[in-house]
């Protein structure tokens, strides 16, 4: 499990050195001011995965389709997703 968070802190970093290198411009970089919250009235259950499509901008079915996987992964994901409801704020 903990390899699952050290590749999204990866991956994270990596994206964030790539910007900074490809030479953005302050509106490029505007996605990393947007604030994750709950997206209901886009959301199928609680609105957790449609935040996070909206944060990322990101298609919303690729990030469904992946809490999906990490449900049946030990149930990891549903852990994580009752928990991402409980932490993020309504928009």
């Amino acid at each position: 499990m903990i390899w699952l968070i050290r590749a999204g802190a990866y991956l994270f970093s990596g994206l964030a050195i790539w910007q900074f290198v490809q030479g953005a411009n302050p509106a490029d970089m505007a996605m990393f001011h947007r604030h994750l919250a709950l997206d209901q009235a886009h959301g199928m259950i609680f609105g957790v995965c449609a935040g996070f499509s909206t944060y990322t901008g990101l298609d919303v079915t690729l990030i469904r389709l992946a809490w999906a996987l990490a449900v049946l992964y030990r149930g990891a994901g549903l852990a994580l997703y009752i928990l991402a409801f409980l932490i993020m704020p309504v928009s």
